[in-house]
């Protein structure tokens, strides 16, 4: 049996099969949704699965940043004094050439307690200082 998974904006459908098992529990499942009530509920159960499976399956560059991600270019923004493009608040791989883009250039010195890791941003932020204090151990550069 197939699934079609249909996008009419961009007139896209993706042919999914499923197993035999699968189809007939489905088969039964359509049985019982025929009752508006039992119907809303399946749907929205349905819609939440898809969007995490979806979510889960575009490739990575695609994906939303991560948290400490985010924060991290938030920061590396403000202390230029320069916008953070929509595009990196949207897409990991967006963020990522923010970062590798600005973060040299921001002022490493933050109020980061380099001993703690209270959050991943924080551990993060660590990583990124101890990176560029390797590249350049001239503490006069930060």
């Amino acid at each position: 049996m197939a699934l079609y998974l249909v996008n009419p904006a961009v007139e896209m459908t993706l042919e999914l099969f499923v197993s035999q098992r699968l189809e007939e529990a489905l088969t039964i499942q359509y049985e019982r949704i025929k009752d508006r009530k039992v119907r809303d509920t399946f749907v929205k159960r349905l819609e939440k699965q898809v969007e995490t499976l979806l979510k889960d399956s575009i490739d990575w560059d695609l994906r939303e940043p991560t948290e400490a991600q985010l924060k991290y270019a938030i920061l590396v923004a403000k202390q230029l004094g320069i916008a953070l493009p929509s595009e990196a608040r949207k897409y990991r791989f967006h963020t990522a050439m923010f970062l590798e883009t600005y973060a040299a250039q921001a002022s490493v010195d933050v109020a980061v307690d380099l001993s703690s890791a209270d959050s991943a941003a924080t551990a993060a932020q660590r990583l990124v200082v101890d990176k560029l204090r390797r590249r350049n151990p001239d503490p006069d550069s930060y």
